[in-house]
């Protein structure tokens, strides 16, 4: 289980055809609708309320890193990092699974001993979530994906126990190179489609008790 930044670490970032079908099942076959909540935020993640509203148990989390608990490429919100801090004290595994490489803004989660998907699969594919649990000592069955992206995070449902989105955290300050200045709007729009046929009229998904 890696637990320290690596240089054999993999990016996992970009187009993939595997992406693309997903993107097809998102917008024409509706599957990410099959999602157990989405919430405005990462620390509305209530295991208490969430496993009354859907009979589920969550032994397990895991969780994406760009908009979900950071802006993109930025780092990570002290309020995410105490909401991680709150679900460990608790007995909640957590696990980061994500496509973008690891880097030094993923040192707070490092230093909290939180383990990092090391694989060189991409989500959407449903291994890397499998994998993942394989490598973290998770229980698939009671381990809950947590991102912001249908896209990506999406090919968690049905596979996972569970699958929760939160809006996406808006961009930070960061000073992007010119390649992400570029991409980054693409994937947004993108992204917000692909949320939007999530949970547009979709009466069963479970919101924020504040929204």
């Amino acid at each position: 289980m890696r637990t320290s930044l690596e240089k054999s670490d993999f990016n996992r970032e970009g187009v993939s055809p595997d992406k693309v079908r997903h993107y097809y099942r998102v917008l024409f076959l509706g599957v990410t609708r099959e999602a157990d909540a989405y919430l405005d935020e990462f620390i509305d993640f209530d295991i208490q309320r969430l496993q009354e509203l859907t009979g589920k148990v969550i032994s397990a989390i895991l969780l994406d890193i760009d908009a979900c608990i950071a802006p993109a490429y930025d780092d990570i919100l002290k309020k995410n990092l105490d909401k991680i801090d709150q679900l460990r004290a608790d007995g909640i595994g957590i696990g980061i699974c994500s496509n973008c490489k690891a880097m030094e803004r993923l040192n707070p989660l490092i230093e909290r001993g939180i383990p990092i998907y090391s694989g060189k699969r991409s989500k959407p594919s449903a291994d890397v979530f499998l994998d993942a649990c394989t490598e973290f000592g998770f229980e698939p069955s009671t381990t809950w994906m947590v991102g912001e992206n249908p896209t990506t995070d999406g090919g968690a449902v049905s596979v996972l126990g569970g699958m929760a989105f939160v809006k996406p955290i808006p961009a930070g300050g960061k000073d992007l190179g010119l390649k992400k200045k570029i991409m980054l709007p693409v994937q947004m729009a993108l992204r917000r489609i692909a949320i939007w046929r999530t949970v547009i009229g979709n009466s069963d998904i479970i919101r924020s008790e504040k929204s």
